[in-house]
Order: C-alpha cells, then sequence, then structure tokens
C-alpha cells in the first residue's frame, strides 16, 4: 500500500511463481547440508578413507576423465587456479593417490593420473556417497528415484548452459 495515500504501489513488486520460491528454498537448505564439513567426514568415514574436501574433488574429477588430465585442464574443470591444483596434486601425489608424468604432446606439461591407491580411495568414497543416497531416498518408489533423477540432470544441464551464456 502506498503509505501517502493508501492506494496500491505505482510498481509492485512483482510476483514469483510458487513453485519457483520453493524450488529456491529448497535449493538452499540442500546446498547448505551437502557443503556442511559433516557430511564430508560422515562420508569419510564410511568409506574408510582419509582426504580433505579438495583432495576428493581433485581425485573425483582424474576419475572422471579418462585416462590423465593436465594441471591446467583440471583447475579449468574444478573452477580454481593452476598453483592450487598442482600444491593439492603433490599432496596427494605424497599420499600415493596420484602420479605425474610428462604430456606426450608437450614435454614442458605436467599429466595427473590416479594411482591404484587413488583409483580405490575415490571408488570408495563413491560408494559412500551412493550409499548414503539410497538412505535418503529408502523411501521413494523407483519410478520417484528415476523422476528425480531426470528432472535433476535436465536442472544441472539447464544451469551449466546458462552459466556459461552468461559468462559465469
Amino acid at each position: 500500500m502506498n503509505v501517502r495515500d493508501g492506494m496500491p504501489p505505482d510498481n509492485p513488486a512483482p510476483r514469483h511463481e510458487a513453485a519457483i520460491d520453493e524450488l529456491e528454498s529448497a535449493l538452499q537448505v540442500l546446498f547448505r547440508q551437502l557443503k556442511q564439513a559433516r557430511l564430508h567426514e560422515h562420508l569419510l568415514r564410511r568409506a574408510g578413507v582419509e582426504v580433505d574436501r579438495a583432495g576428493a574433488a581433485l581425485l573425483h574429477a582424474v576419475y572422471d576423465e579418462p585416462g590423465s588430465l593436465r594441471v591446467s585442464e583440471l583447475a579449468e574443470l574444478l573452477h580454481i587456479d593452476a598453483p592450487a591444483v598442482s600444491r593439492k596434486a603433490r599432496q596427494l601425489e605424497g599420499a600415493g593417490l596420484l602420479a605425474r608424468g610428462p604430456d606426450q604432446a608437450d614435454g614442458r606439461a605436467i599429466q595427473l593420473r590416479l594411482t591404484p591407491a587413488g583409483r580405490g580411495t575415490t571408488e570408495a568414497i563413491l560408494a559412500a556417497r551412493r550409499g548414503w543416497l539410497e538412505a535418503v531416498l529408502a523411501g521413494w518408489s523407483a519410478a520417484d528415484r528415476a523422476e528425480l533423477a531426470r528432472l535433476l540432470r535436465g536442472f544441472a544441464d539447464a544451469a551449466r548452459r546458462q552459466l556459461e551464456e552468461s559468462g559465469g
């Protein structure tokens, strides 16, 4: 209401679709829960491995790519700078989880690949995450799980495309 004359304002706030408001709220809660160190620590305990979140993200990125990756490619995938990837890679290499080697196409570049221990660590983390998701969705029907997966994949793809198009 317009305070001066009791009339509605000339430019009322835009009305949002209720589903968008609910989605935004649910995503906020979900992102907050998924980013909690407590969840990461729980999954690592279940996996029986010792690696920090940044190390787990780096291992997972290398695991998802066939063969090996340059440090610069990994930095781009993880949206962090190459020196940070290089430092974390050295830590993981020291732990026996990653191996470095020369890039066959460019001898100046370094390629990173998982060692057998790195592959095992990553697979243990993925198994723990899968077990957690199965527990979260235990009361859901197979059809509801499939529908959630389909919709979430579509949402993730649309979000990625929108960010790429907007330069984000």
